[in-house]
């Protein structure tokens, strides 16, 4: 699942439950997410780490903000659900 795919799962998440149906959501379906995701930040600190291009480091390091701002999301989410 790609970066913008777990975003969008994340997203139905919180629309599930602003709307009350947060019984409905799996943890392990949160898990895997945070899992993904914190798959996707280690791979994007070693990806940083060997990049000497300034223009694309800063579109990696973006990406790892995303990246963890999504992750603080989905432990919040863990954290109603749980």
């Amino acid at each position: 699942m790609g970066l913008s795919k777990t975003a969008e799962k994340l997203d139905e998440y919180y629309a599930r439950m602003e709307a009350g149906k947060a019984t409905k959501i799996k943890p392990g379906h949160v898990e895997k997410a945070i899992t993904k995701l914190e798959s996707r930040e280690r791979d994007l600190l070693i990806e940083i780490e060997g990049t000497r291009k300034t223009s694309k480091k800063e579109r990696l390091e973006q990406k790892l903000a995303t990246t963890r701002d999504l992750i603080s999301r989905a432990k919040w989410l863990m954290k109603e659900i749980g």
